[in-house]
């Protein structure tokens, strides 16, 4: 792609560890391609049942500096309350204007948790708004080139699986950046983390997220895919490789 003065690709989280634990692989993708990346957290996760967010705030750089970060924000909305408000839906368009970023990925704008939720809606609707000169927000028109959804609780149909098999040893260090969220067992067998089940650490949580890895996998004919929804068509602009050994 050829240069310019912003970011190549911006992922949106409801929380911090959204991006991490939604499209973590992809972002290593990214990364290992010299792109230029960065992630703005809606919230800074200060309600979660585990942790608190000063450790969730450096679980976020430990896991920043493995994605190679050029910029990390949190917008500052009240985590468990996030609404696709216009609000949000400002202060996004505000963000995607101040990174200039190419590619956008975030939540679907469905899911079990209504932050996730939240998020991917808000984020979807200032993609188009993003571009409009005379819109009342602070920053010069930008609009991306594409929106992708990853997917948290919830899955839906989609073509797209990015292989990351040959990052996925580091895509597991990458979710346990954020071991405050985890089940980590210590020699007697026990969680060292406070004694609140949640999803996010239940024992399995990580064979969860393989089992779904190398489910999509198989499906795309590699061995661990990432799922993602592309918001509009994704043009081919390169048909010789769209063909070649069926990989692209």
């Amino acid at each position: 792609m050829p240069p310019h003065d912003g970011l190549d690709v911006l992922a949106f989280g409801a929380h911090p560890d959204d991006v991490e634990l939604g499209c973590g692989g992809t972002m290593l993708k990214f990364a290992d391609a010299g792109l230029r990346l960065g992630v703005v957290d809606l919230s800074a996760g200060e309600r979660g049942s585990r942790g608190d967010r000063a450790t969730r705030a450096d679980e976020a750089r430990a896991a920043g500096v493995m994605m190679q970060l050029a910029v990390r924000e949190t917008l500052g909305f009240a985590d468990t309350e996030l609404v696709a408000s216009l609000e949000m839906r400002r202060a996004v368009v505000a963000a995607i204007r101040r990174h200039r970023p190419r590619i956008v990925l975030s939540p679907l704008p469905h899911d079990l948790h209504p932050d996730h939720a939240a998020a991917g809606a808000a984020v979807r609707d200032a993609m188009y708004p993003a571009g409009m000169r005379n819109l009342d927000v602070a920053g010069e028109p930008w609009r991306p080139t594409r929106l992708f959804h990853y997917f948290m609780h919830d899955e839906e149909e989609t073509p797209l699986v990015n292989d990351v098999t040959d990052v996925w040893e580091r895509r597991l260090a990458l979710a346990r950046c954020f071991g405050s969220q985890l089940h980590v067992p210590t020699a007697a067998g026990t969680d060292t983390a406070p004694a609140h089940p949640t999803m996010i650490s239940r024992p399995d949580f990580l064979m969860r997220i393989e089992a779904r890895a190398r489910a999509w996998g198989r499906r795309a004919g590699v061995e661990l895919g990432e799922p993602l929804v592309v918001a509009g068509a994704l043009p081919v602009c390169d048909v010789a490789a769209l063909f070649a050994a069926g990989r692209v």
